[in-house]
C-alpha cells in the first residue's frame, strides 16, 4: 500500500509542476518520464491521489480469446462426460466437436467457471529412473491381479468371506489390455487367463512381466517346483519376467490401469453375482480400449494398434505425435 501511495504522490508532483508551467516536455525532463505519460496523468488528475493510482494494463479484449459458443461447448461437454476425466473430454472436443484450442485452454475455461476445487499440494514425487517401455505390440506385457472392491459385491457374500479377483494384462506399446474375473486366486486361473488373452490380442505375446504372487510363481515358497503358470508360459514359448519384490511401481502400466478401473468402473457399479461382474467388465474393457489417451496424443489404444498394422514402425512418442487425431489415422506430412 505504501508503494502505491508513493507512486500517487510522485505523479501528483509531476502533474502540479506541469500545470504550473503548462509544459509537459519540461516536466518530463525534470522528473525523467515520457511526455506522453505526463499528458495522461494531467487528464486523469481530479485533485485526489486515487485518480493517479496505477491502473491495470490488461487489455479488455483479445483477438484470440475464446468465444461464448466455445465456452458453452466446453462446459456442456464437461458436465455431460466429466466422470471420464479431462483427457477423455478434450479428446471428444477435438475429434467430434471441431474444438481447435489447446488442452490448457479447456482447463482454464473450466477453472474460471468454478468446475474444480482447490487441491492440496501433492507430496514430492519419487525420482524414478527413466523407463523405456516396449515399442512393438506384444514385445512385453504387464500382468497383475486386483481385488474387486467389497463395496461392489453383495453384502451377504462379503459377510461369508467371498472375494472376487480381476486379472489384467496390458501391452506396453499400445496400452491394449484384457481383463477377466475369477472367484479365487488359484494358479490355474492364471493359465486360463493367459490362454484367453492369447486369443484376444491381435498379436503374438512374447514376454509377460508379473509380481511374485503365488498366482504366478512359487519362487518364495521354499520349493524348486514350477507353478502351473510357469510351466504353461514355457510350453507356449512366452518369456516370464518377475519384478523386484515389494516394488509394484515396476509394474506401473498395469497398476495405473487399475486406478482407472477404480475411478471409472468400480465407482459406478455394484454386482449381484460374478456373472454380472464379468458381463459389465467385458463392456468396460471395450470402452477402455477405445478411450482417448493423452500419452498417445488423444488416440485410443485400438487406434494405436491400427496405426501399427498399417505402418509397421516402432511406436515411439515421436512417431505417434506425427498423427493428428483431428485428421484421422493418416500420418501428417
Amino acid at each position: 500500500m505504501s508503494n502505491v501511495s508513493y507512486d500517487s504522490r510522485y505523479r501528483k508532483r509531476v502533474v502540479e509542476f506541469a500545470n504550473k508551467h503548462d509544459n509537459n516536455s519540461e516536466a518530463a525532463r525534470k522528473y525523467g518520464v515520457s511526455r506522453q505519460r505526463v499528458g495522461v496523468w494531467r487528464k486523469r488528475y481530479d485533485g485526489t491521489l486515487e485518480s493517479l493510482m496505477p491502473r491495470s494494463t490488461r487489455p479488455k479484449s483479445h483477438p484470440n480469446q475464446c468465444t461464448l459458443a466455445e465456452i458453452q461447448l466446453v462446459l456442456r461437454m464437461w458436465r455431460r462426460h466429466k466422470r471420464r476425466g479431462m483427457d477423455y473430454v478434450y479428446g471428444l472436443l477435438i475429434r467430434k466437436k471441431g474444438f481447435m484450442r489447446e488442452r490448457t485452454t479447456m482447463y482454464n475455461i473450466l477453472k474460471r467457471n468454478g468446475q474444480f476445487r482447490k487441491k492440496k499440494e501433492p507430496p514430492p514425487k519419487r525420482k524414478n529412473k527413466e523407463y523405456h517401455g516396449a515399442k512393438v505390440p506384444g514385445q512385453k506385457l504387464q500382468m497383475d491381479v486386483k481385488y474387486v472392491p467389497k463395496e461392489c459385491m453383495p453384502e451377504h457374500l462379503v459377510k461369508a468371506g467371498v472375494q472376487w479377483y480381476q486379472w489384467t494384462i496390458i501391452d506396453e506399446a499400445t496400452n491394449l489390455r484384457y481383463t477377466q474375473f475369477y472367484d479365487d486366486r488359484a494358479n490355474m486361473n492364471s493359465v486360463k487367463f493367459v490362454s484367453e488373452a492369447r486369443k484376444f490380442f491381435p498379436f503374438e505375446l512374447k514376454e509377460i512381466q508379473t509380481d511374485n504372487g503365488t498366482e504366478f510363481t512359487y519362487k518364495f515358497l521354499n520349493t524348486t517346483k514350477l507353478s502351473s503358470f510357469e510351466k504353461y508360459v514355457r510350453r507356449v514359448k512366452i518369456r516370464h519376467k518377475l519384478i523386484r519384490p515389494a516394488t509394484p511401481r515396476h509394474n506401473g502400466r498395469v497398476e495405473r490401469s487399475h486406478r482407472t478401473d477404480d475411478k471409472f468402473f468400480y465407482s459406478e457399479n455394484k454386482f449381484l453375482c460374478i456373472a454380472e461382474c464379468i458381463a459389465k467388465g467385458r463392456k468396460w474393457l471395450n470402452e477402455y480400449n477405445n478411450m482417448y489417451m493423452k500419452k498417445f496424443g488423444y488416440l485410443s489404444p485400438m487406434e494405436v494398434w491400427e496405426i501399427y498394422k498399417v505402418y509397421r514402425q516402432p511406436l515411439t512418442p515421436e512417431f505417434i505425435a506425427s498423427f493428428d487425431p483431428r485428421k484421422g489415422l493418416t500420418q501428417a506430412a
